[in-house]
Formats: structure tokens, sequence, C-alpha cells
């Protein structure tokens, strides 16, 4: 076997077992509740790091690299390489809600939608696959109201934050907040904190709420997903210290 073979398979070696290894082990050890688990350095990491060690290989042995100069350039690539693979290992926070402070602008009554709500969901089921239970809309409507009664709210936003819940195996579960943003505009939420009733949201009250729910289900099943809305709700008191500290 010619020096420049040895060469390409000590840095093909080398390099996808280091690939394969962080791959393997980092995720099982940075993020046990992740999906990719042990496949990351079985089907990536492990053969990408082999190849590049080939590749990086063939042209130490091209450009004639000394053997110690060669060796160290190896470990140092193998730590850069584990390294970088174990850096994408650690899980990305996962976004929780929305944060607004703002001020109330206007508040009415979900039956006050109900209307242009039912024809908006009854426009939107005839353009898609029937269902395999039909839905009557409007008594739908009725039923998830009268499930969860509440306002809609007219926000004029001031400035937004965003709510993560940390996944790394040292965080795991513990939450965290962004700066502030500043925004401009209005925006409408669905909610029932303080009760039912707009009496309870007057104009001009400042407020500061996290916003849950989705907008683009279906078919929507309460009545936040009907109106399509996010739903405010007041947000805990770990999470309001959290913010204070952005002060």
């Amino acid at each position: 076997m010619t020096t420049g073979a040895i060469e390409i398979l000590r840095w093909a070696g080398v390099l996808g077992i280091v690939g394969f290894l962080s791959g393997f082990i980092g995720p099982m050890v940075l993020a046990p509740g992740a999906n990719q688990g042990p496949l990351l350095g079985t089907l990536i990491t492990g053969p990408g790091g082999a190849l590049l060690g080939a590749i990086l290989g063939a042209v130490v042995a091209l450009l004639g690299i000394p053997r110690p100069v060669a060796s160290r350039s190896l470990y140092a690539v193998a730590t850069i390489g584990a390294v970088v693979i174990l850096f994408f290992c650690i899980p990305a926070p996962s976004f929780r809600a929305e944060i607004v402070d703002g001020e109330i602008r206007r508040c009415v009554l979900p039956e006050s939608l109900r209307e242009a709500t039912v024809n908006r969901l009854n426009e939107v089921a005839a353009g898609r696959p029937a269902l395999k239970q039909p839905v009557r809309w409007d008594e739908a409507f009725d039923r998830a109201l009268a499930q969860r009664r509440g306002v809609v709210i007219e926000v004029q936003v001031f400035r937004r934050s965003r709510l993560y819940e940390n996944q790394a195996a040292w965080n795991q579960g513990t939450l965290a907040v962004r700066p502030w943003m500043a925004a401009t505009g209005t925006s409408s939420y669905f909610t029932s904190y303080r009760g039912p009733d707009c009496a309870i949201y007057p104009d001009g009250t400042r407020v500061l709420f996290m916003t849950t729910g989705h907008v683009s289900i279906w078919p929507p099943s309460y009545i936040g997903e009907m109106l399509q809305l996010k739903v405010a709700v007041p947000p805990p008191a770990n999470v309001v210290r959290l913010l204070s500290d952005l002060k």
C-alpha cells in the first residue's frame, strides 16, 4: 500500500470515528429528549467525517506534507470537528409564547362577530376536502362560545417580547425571555382572564399578557381558533420576574 493511500485511510478513519462518536454520543448527552438520537452519528457525521477525511488525506499526500505536521493537523481538525458537532447537538430553546405590553383600545363581545365568522368558516369549508363528520359552523360557534366565554379586545401594542423554554440537558425546563422590541399598530385577541364582560376591560387600560393558541388550524375546535385570534392570558409570576429584569 502506498504512502498516499495510508494517509487517506488514516485521515478518513480518524475523522470518521470522531464524527461518529460525536454525533452518536452528543445528542444522547446534550439533548436526551431530542428525536435525532444516535442517528446523527450513524447517518450523517460519521460518513461525512470519513468522506472529509479521505479528501483531506488525499490533499496532504498530494502536497507531500511531512508526517509530524500532518499528524498535528489531523488532531486539530478532529478536535475542531468534534466541537462543531457537539455545538450543533445542543438543542435550541423552544418558543412558548409572545408577550405583549399595550393598551386596550376597544372591546367587543364575540357574539357581534358571529355572522362574519360563520360565513368565513363556511367559505373555507367549501374550498377544502369534506370532513368525515360535516360541521354546522353556526352551531359549532355557539357551542365553542358556551364552553369558553370571553371578549375580543383590540390592543394598541407598545412592545413585544418572546418567551422560550430551554431544552439543553443542563437547563432543561427553565424559561428565558428575549429583550423587549418596540412595536406599533393594533392587534386583536380573545381573552377571558378578567371575565366575559367588556365593562371589565375599559378603553385605555394598560395590559401585559402572553398569547397562546393557533390561528390557522383546520378544522378549528375552540372559539379563539374560530375567530382566528390568539388568546391573551396573564403571565405567571416567574415570567413577570424575568420581564422585570429586562427593565
